[in-house]
């Protein structure tokens, strides 16, 4: 044990010289000093904490080659183990650095040709001499402080005090957190701070874990404990009468009952952070914003996975995850019901195109088992095309492939699936070059000022491919509506999931996604701020179209969601599980709450997020989050979700039976300012803005003050300035003016913070709505 932590230092030596490298090349380009600072503090404390858990494993796994009377096999065992130790800490670094997310045991639920290709992906990103030069700078630190202690090779520690300090090591592997918990500060700051290789040892070790419980039997439902999702049979944990009403119906004028055509575009790592309405940084994605004028958009809509694993499953057969994601059973995905299956059978023809190979994440096996027609993927484009990456090809022959099908796709009605792959590493596209003047204009556009733009241009390359992808996706959009199929067609436009490599400000806006329907059969566009799911697209479309068109759906169902909601206001009336990643089903929201590695957040308008301290509120989701994973596990261990023969029976749309599966209204949440409205500009350092503030709670609210707050780019404070004083009814709505000021140091975009205070002392009393962002000329 002595000589164990005689030799330590070394160790560290080489972690805080990678550790060093991690934080320089992590920060935000442009970040001040004090930030810098922040990092260093908040990085050392991850770092203290995992040494001191990991020493019994440390000492452990050195002792064979320490405790030898052989001074060479001690060194060569030195250098050769903890140099592997120094090199895992120094590749789990490089992988956040390019993926910005730590590495953890979803490593182990991906085929190896999987790894291989996403390897591939982020090399093709990142130089991998730039890897190498980290990693080699981390070992000379590690030889170099090895060498120094060689001449005092003798413990300097007693063994007696090497026997304490493994038993104080031992207690703390039990007592200590693993890792300090998420208060505050962003997303990103957080996972920068995180120990990568605490992380990802103390992740597989829980999956390793969570699977040899599985297999012992452990992982069953408790009596009653999926009632709140299955309503027929205990051994199908899932099952329910299907019940969805038809909340998309009144909002389309079908032309007599035609069924319509049917186009789903799936972008890749598309995020409401930069895309969209008051997009927090700024929206790059002009094509789509100007679509959404036209169609219905859902401001609050969530995926419900974090990688692009769960979309198809989700999206088309809202269907629970199981042990590593639905379609990872392959062969053995039970039978289910689908949006796809549904109108395979009635009569619907059917295809699916993606630039990249369909076996990545057992796309190819999901869709024929759904009876998908025609699958075009990295292998099936033909002559005329080159691939941009490893990947395959870029968004915009795709689309080019999918349009010279199009006239193809069924003279009766079909459906389409299209799914993009130019917004995923390596960021790469032809032509890209000539997109850095469009990206450099957005910025002017957008109002983003001088010395905020070093951290834009950090991440050139990914925001010149969202605008690609946009430009790509609004011309695919141009293009497709010449056909004379447009006039009966509904566009479904999301995204699998918000990408991670633009540094996340919370934990939610990792599933914050646009959410589009359009088509020339709206009656009317309209903007959507209740919440919504990928859970609840395939119900609410079935429902659509044997409402509208008389296609019979399942009389049974396994849905995890239900109708989209179209209320106008924010809301939420839905439970939503979601899975982080392959092994990480941790996020759970319920109203406007959300449980997210068994912290308790409250969510606004917007999906911002703030830490909440109501105990009995974390219980309560603890509780129904419990739930569903013990439903979600058993269905994993039966492999079952209906009986068989349960898809086949097919009954016609019953509206009285529907109404059991309306949304509930929004009940709960107290004091909030519902919408902020604000001038695209303003100059002078004054704006007039509008609030609307509704009272959810049963009671009288008490009196409070609109309190705005003025911010900079980096969250520092401007100015503040107050409304008149207010109270409002039980499920009293008010809207107001008042008078923003801010003696702004510059021009540029800003970002401005509003929620009710007490006219006494300032401190908040309800919920906000927080980054709307405004800009001063």
């Amino acid at each position: 044990a002595a000589r164990v932590f005689n030799t330590r230092p070394a160790l560290l030596v080489a972690v805080l010289a990678g550790r060093g490298g991690e934080i320089a090349a992590g920060m935000p380009a442009g970040s001040p000093a004090w930030a810098y600072g922040e990092a260093v503090q908040a990085a050392m404390l991850h770092d203290l904490l995992a040494l001191a858990r990991f020493l019994p494993l440390l000492f452990l796994a050195s002792a064979p080659f320490l405790a030898s009377r052989s001074e060479r096999l001690r060194t060569w065992g030195i250098n050769v183990f903890w140099g592997l130790v120094v090199l895992a800490q120094a590749g789990l670094m490089e992988y956040f650095l390019t993926a910005r997310v730590p590495l953890g045991s979803d490593l182990l639920a991906y085929s190896a040709e999987d790894i291989i290709t996403t390897i591939k992906g982020g090399l093709e990103m990142k130089p991998v001499a730039a890897t190498l030069i980290g990693t080699a700078l981390a070992m000379a630190a590690f030889w170099g402080a090895l060498r120094a202690q060689r001449a005092r090779w003798r413990p300097l520690l007693k063994p007696g005090a090497g026997a304490v300090i493994l038993a104080l090591s031992l207690a703390a592997a039990f007592l200590l957190p693993e890792r300090p918990a998420y208060v505050s500060g962003t997303e990103d700051a957080y996972n920068l701070a995180l120990n990568k290789s605490a992380f990802f040892y103390g992740e597989c070790a829980r999956y390793a874990a969570r699977r040899l419980a599985g297999s012992t039997g452990l992982a069953k439902a408790p009596a009653g404990g999926a009632s709140a999702y299955g309503r027929l049979d205990p051994a199908y944990p899932f099952l329910r009468p299907e019940d969805t009403p038809d909340t998309l119906g009144p909002l389309f004028d079908l032309k007599g009952g035609q069924p319509p055509n049917l186009v789903f575009v799936i972008m890749e790592g598309m995020g409401r952070a930069f895309s969209g309405p008051g997009a927090e940084l700024g929206s790059f994605t002009p094509g789509l914003d100007a679509l959404t004028e036209k169609g219905l958009y859902w401001d609050n809509f969530l995926a419900v996975q974090g990688r692009t694993f769960g979309v198809l499953p989700s999206l088309f057969g809202s269907l629970p995850f199981g042990a590593n994601g639905f379609a990872a059973l392959g062969e053995k995905m039970p039978q289910n019901i689908t949006l796809l299956s549904v109108l395979k059978r009635a009569g619907y023809s059917e295809s699916a195109y993606c630039g990249f190979d369909m076996d990545f994440d057992n796309d190819r096996l999901f869709y024929k088992r759904q009876g998908v027609d025609r699958l075009i993927d990295q292998g099936g484009f033909g002559p005329g095309y080159r691939t941009a990456t490893v990947w395959g090809y870029a968004d915009a022959d795709l689309f080019d492939r999918a349009l010279k099908d199009a006239p193809a796709w069924g003279r009766g009605p079909f459906i389409t699936v299209l799914k993009t792959s130019t917004m995923h590493t390596p960021y790469s596209f032809p032509g890209q070059a000539a997109w850095a003047a469009r990206f450099e204009a957005r910025l002017s556009e957008l109002g983003i000022a001088e010395k905020d733009r070093a951290a834009y241009r950090a991440h050139r390359d990914i925001y010149t491919s969202v605008l690609y992808a946009d430009d790509a996706l609004s011309r695919f959009v141009a293009e497709y509506s010449k056909l004379p199929a447009y006039a009966n067609t509904i566009f479904v436009i999301t995204a699998d999931h918000r990408l991670p490599e633009l540094p996340m400000s919370t934990r939610l806006d990792r599933y914050h996604v646009p959410f589009l329907v359009l088509s020339p059969l709206l009656k009317a566009p309209a903007r959507i701020r209740a919440v919504s799911s990928h859970f609840d697209v395939a119900p609410s479309f079935l429902a659509l179209l044997s409402h509208g068109c008389g296609i019979p759906t399942p009389a049974t169902v396994t849905w995890l969601g239900g109708a989209l909601d179209t209320d106008l206001s924010f809301r939420n009336a839905r439970d939503i599980p979601i899975m982080q990643t392959k092994t990480d089903l941790v996020d759970y929201i319920s109203g406007t709450r959300f449980l997210s590695k068994d912290v308790l957040y409250d969510f606004v308008d917007g999906m911002n997020i703030e830490p909440s301290g109501d105990a009995a509120a974390r219980e309560e989701l603890r509780s129904e989050f419990g739930a569903f994973k013990a439903a979600n596990a058993a269905f994993a261990a039966a492999g079952s979700l209906m009986p068989a023969g349960a898809a086949a029976e097919l009954r016609p749309y019953d509206e009285t039976a529907r109404l059991g599966g309306a949304a509930a209204s929004y009940g709960s949440g107290g004091l909030a300012v519902a919408e902020v409205r604000a001038p695209a500009e303003a100059a002078g350092g004054t704006m007039e803005i509008e609030l609307v503030l509704s009272n959810y709670a049963g009671t009288d609210s008490p009196a409070f003050v609109p309190l705005a707050v003025v911010m900079d780019a980096s969250g520092g404070e401007v100015s503040e300035s107050y409304g008149p004083p207010r109270a409002l009814g039980h499920g009293g709505t008010v809207t107001m003016k008042m008078t923003v000021t801010a003696r702004v140091p510059r021009p540029g975009r800003y970002f401005l913070t509003v929620f009710p205070s007490d006219p006494e002392t300032g401190k908040k009393t309800g919920k906000g709505r927080y980054r709307v962002p405004v800009v001063f000329k």
